[in-house]
């Protein structure tokens, strides 16, 4: 009851909040761009910006999913919207959470941005994308393409970014209450409201609570005892072209890393994990000159311990874990005539960590990066170019500095069709885990290195929508255990890496109340030094199919069908599998909507890694309510 309270009572602090509703701002049709307008037609809300002032920059993420989507669609957490995505892979972390792919890039060659604003584990080099509530989200865009350089050093494999809601805007308050089989439940909650005429508030709070009971071979049990609280905040200050935008976030959790339910193991628990975060951006304009700069402030301490029994009394280990990133950008970019426009960049971030062990001994690692990097853009009628260049300076690390550049260039032959070819090259640094884990850390460890092309085509016209993208990436330098029994499981890099193909996507409106979709991702990896499959749990084929029901202009269905084939995990074949997924929707009152989500409908309970299942069927419920 206590753990209740403690995730009840930030819920109605929120909804405190929510006063008389202030007069809403359209953004004239004319505004919107040719994809917004067709979502409309189908019937699909899109979140207007028009709050927002101009980017100074502006990244080639594409729009994949919108707030009301993933309300529609069920999602908890930024976690389950990016695994409703085909050409993003979601993966269970081997100490909890969850991490993304993005065609066999992992770690910190997938560039997460909040808010433009970089985030990842100061240590492991990874991001949770469990720990953002899905009320905050308003967008989430997707690159399959290098970071550029203009963002600073790493994200050669892709870059998801995330847009929150302002603090500018409507007062609003949305509350979801989410339940499940496994049992799981929780509470999440975003308001926001105004200070004064150029000042205002947004705050979100989330609780959640787990009790399932994890198998272990055998006939045993243990039970997962899964909690965790977060909660986030903006002041924002917006005066013409001026804005100042202040955040602030806060995750704790406790949870049980789900053992193997084949091979009898150890138990390792994360007895508390927290992580913060505090960013600050000023963006401001000086005639046609557009002024932005970025600082932040990213904080973790996790306490793990390794139990040799599920009763966890016989403790094996333990590991302190404190660590800090901080940074900033400066960035600077002006129009130049009608159809071209200049760009440049300074990034610095620093991070460092230190780890005790249960003997009290401990390592440290810190590593500083710097990235100076110019772009030029060239826009004009069915031609834009973009071209940044970079060059990247690590200290702490053993690895000379290294150029970078991005090239895109986009064709539009008619106007139902786009071409978009981009090549890259761009790099990351091992993160410190990897170069100073007691285990495994090898501190000569070097960058990886990736070189990248891809040529993407789209066709879109009133009803239906189809999407090609072949790809190629070169890689040196990857990071990965060595398979040599005299490293003694250490990470090494590998020389040279080859990953190659193809991307198709496709949807249609087949009748004014029924569009179906489907997807197929292919994708290959060999190593001059292993040979095929040097890249654990990466299937080679990947594909859904889907098919959305409109009942009518409140109730909806969903029914997809996901296939991922059989990947290696540590020399283990793990085999392919489908599953079923259906999702009702309804809109029971302009206020609420409730969806009932099943996932796993024919509880296949398929093996994602070596030894480890998922939990088969599962069952949600989800209650939201929308004020104004």
């Amino acid at each position: 009851m206590r753990a209740a309270r403690n995730y009840v009572i930030p819920v109605a602090v929120l909804t405190a909040l929510w006063g008389a509703r202030a007069p809403v701002h359209a953004q004239p049709a004319a505004d919107l761009s040719d994809e917004d307008m067709a979502q409309i037609a189908e019937g699909e809300a899109i979140e207007i910006f028009d709050e927002r002032p101009d980017k100074p920059f502006d990244r080639d993420t594409e729009v994949r999913l919108t707030g009301e989507q993933l309300a529609a669609r069920g999602a908890t957490d930024l976690a389950s919207a990016l695994a409703l995505l085909p050409d993003v892979t979601v993966r269970d972390a081997g100490r909890g959470g969850f991490n993304v792919d993005i065609r066999g890039a992992r770690k910190g060659a997938v560039a997460v941005l909040i808010d433009g604003v970089l985030v990842s584990d100061p240590y492991y080099g990874t991001f949770d994308v469990s720990t953002i509530p899905v009320t905050d989200i308003v967008q989430i865009r997707v690159s399959t393409t290098p970071q550029s350089p203009i963002d600073g050093p790493g994200g050669p494999g892709g870059v998801i970014e995330v847009l929150t809601r302002d603090a500018v805007g409507d007062q609003l308050v949305i509350a979801r209450v989410i339940a499940d089989s496994l049992p799981t439940f929780g509470i999440t909650a975003t308001a926001r409201t105004a200070l004064a005429k150029h000042v205002a508030l947004r705050i979100s709070s989330s609780g959640t609570a787990g009790a399932r009971d994890l198998e272990l071979p055998g006939a045993g049990s243990v039970g997962e005892g899964r909690r965790a609280a977060t909660g986030a905040g903006r002041l924002e200050y917006r005066k013409g072209n001026r804005r100042i935008a202040i955040d602030g976030f806060i995750d704790d959790r406790r949870y049980l890393s789900p053992p193997s339910d084949e091979v009898v193991s150890n138990f390792l628990l994360i007895d508390r994990e927290t992580s913060a975060r505090a960013s600050a951006k000023a963006d401001d304009r000086l005639g046609t000159l557009q002024l932005q700069g970025q600082y932040w402030v990213h904080y973790l301490h996790r306490r793990s311990r390794q139990f040799a029994d599920p009763a966890l009394t016989d403790q094996l280990s333990k590991e302190n874990l404190f660590s800090i990133r901080s940074g900033g950008m400066l960035l600077a970019t002006r129009p130049v005539g009608k159809d071209y426009r200049w760009a440049t960049s300074t990034v610095i971030d620093h991070e460092k960590a230190l780890v005790f062990d249960q003997a009290n001994r401990y390592v440290r690692g810190e590593t500083t990066l710097i990235e100076l990097a110019a772009s030029g853009q060239y826009e004009r009628k069915r031609i834009r170019l973009d071209a940044a260049a970079g060059f990247a300076t690590a200290f702490g690390v053993g690895a000379d500095p290294w150029p970078e550049g991005k090239l895109t260039a986009k064709y539009r032959p008619r106007q139902t069709l786009e071409i978009t070819a981009t090549t890259g090259y761009k790099g990351r640094v091992p993160s410190l885990r990897e170069r100073f884990d007691a285990e495994s850390g090898n501190p000569s460890l070097g960058p990886e290195k990736a070189l990248h092309a891809e040529v993407r085509a789209v066709e879109e016209r009133d009803r239906f929508r189809l999407e090609a993208a072949p790809f190629y990436r070169r890689t040196i330098g990857t990071i990965r255990t060595s398979t040599d029994p005299m490293d003694e499981g250490k990470l090494v890099n590998l020389g040279t890496l080859d990953i190659y193909g193809v991307d198709l996507q496709g949807r249609g409106l087949v009748h004014t109340r029924l569009e179906i979709g489907g997807s197929y991702n292919y994708v290959k990896a060999t190593s001059r030094e292993t040979g095929d499959d040097p890249l654990d749990r990466l299937p080679a084929h990947r594909a859904d199919a889907w098919a959305r029901f409109l009942a009518n202009d409140a109730y909806s269905a969903l029914v997809r069908v996901r296939y991922l084939g059989e990947s290696i995990d540590r020399g283990v074949t793990v085999e392919g599998h489908a599953l079923l997924e259906a999702t009702l929707t309804a809109q029971l009152t302009k206020e609420y909507l409730a969806v009932l989500r099943v996932e796993d409908a024919l509880d296949q309970q398929p093996e994602t890694r070596a030894g480890y299942h998922t939990a088969g069927r599962v069952i949600s419920v989800v209650l939201q309510g929308s004020w104004q």
